[in-house]
């Protein structure tokens, strides 16, 4: 499984750009990390589990290099093509995942959408550490995390015990070094996290 996308063995890139333009809470966090995701003209950005390219096509105007990483073949194809038909020229794609990132230039911010619940699916706790580790091997400025996570006690939310808590990311966070700088719930269970390194 990707780690930019649950059930991918049920969805075609094409699918999930349909579903997820149909998915309002999905199109918010996108919006708001092109916002206030504390991303600089001149800043390399690296999306990891890229999925179709819709975050990193979304940040393309906002700085100078995004680095779309993920493990899915055809995904990685689908998103390079998006990109070509819309002439954005400062975006690479390539093979990536949250614990080998495969990124050799100096990173200042790391973006991820809509992945790191597919990791704590398969994985649990543990397996987020390991992918929030990799990402801090990356030493960037930001980390800017949108996905599905539970906000609020988990016994309210049924149906979601297969999601991370917002506590529990942000202890992983603290745990690798980064400190939160903003937290915005989208939903009962969506939600932008903004990190910054307490040192580099």
């Amino acid at each position: 499984m990707s780690e930019s996308h649950d059930s991918s063995d049920e969805f075609t890139p094409q699918q999930y750009d349909d579903a997820s333009a149909a998915y309002e809470e999905y199109q918010t966090c996108l919006s708001y990390i092109g916002e206030h995701g504390a991303i600089e003209r001149d800043d390399i950005v690296v999306d990891i589990g890229t999925g179709t390219g819709n975050l990193a096509l979304e940040l393309a105007p906002k700085c100078e290099l995004i680095l779309g990483r993920d493990i899915d073949d055809e995904w990685l194809q689908y998103a390079q093509e998006k990109a070509a038909e819309q002439g954005v020229e400062n975006i690479s794609f390539d093979h990536g995942s949250f614990r080998e990132p495969n990124v050799d230039e100096p990173v200042d911010v790391v973006v991820t959408s809509y992945a790191f619940h597919a990791v704590y699916h398969e994985g649990g706790e543990e397996e987020l550490r390991a992918a929030i580790e990799g990402i801090s091997s990356l030493n960037p400025r930001y980390l800017v995390v949108a996905d599905r996570m539970i906000f609020g006690p988990r016994e309210s939310h049924d149906g979601y015990d297969k999601l991370p808590t917002m506590g529990t990311v942000s202890n992983l966070l603290v745990d690798a070094g980064f400190r939160l700088v903003d937290v915005e719930p989208i939903s009962a269970s969506d939600g932008v996290l903004v990190a910054t390194r307490t040192s580099r």
